[in-house]
């Protein structure tokens, strides 16, 4: 999240840096149904760990990718918001068909998936 944006022109970001028309409906759309309805004109530094990564989770889904990358995305969180942020994902995985690819050391993070592969000393197990 960039600091001197809002949360909207974060989301929106990645649309603008295509060169393609923002569509600010949608990004509010999906800031509601990622728990953020309100905190759309806020600043980042504003917002909570938690509300930061559904602002980020907002920011990957309004491209319509097919693989969503998380690198430890619960990592910075405390346990309560580390669950909402896991069931934010599976909803996410859910409700737009997105895959999730995820990174994590956390053991109830991996636990959340349908499918784990485990790295040991550089070898999936």
């Amino acid at each position: 999240m960039l600091p001197t944006l809002t949360v909207i022109e974060n989301v929106l970001l990645p649309v603008l840096l295509r060169g393609e028309k923002p569509d600010q409906k949608r990004a509010l759309e999906i800031l509601g149904r990622v728990g953020l309805p309100d905190k759309f004109d806020r600043l980042p530094e504003t917002l909570s760990g938690g509300e930061s990564q559904r602002a980020a989770v907002a920011r990957a889904i309004l491209l319509q990718p097919k693989i969503l990358l998380a690198d430890e995305p619960t990592g910075s969180l405390d346990s309560r918001n580390g669950r909402e942020i896991l069931t934010l994902l599976r909803e996410v995985n859910r409700t737009f068909g997105l895959t999730i690819a995820m990174v994590t050391h956390s053991q109830v993070a991996a636990r959340s998936a349908d499918r784990t592969l485990r790295m040991t000393d550089g070898r999936l197990r």
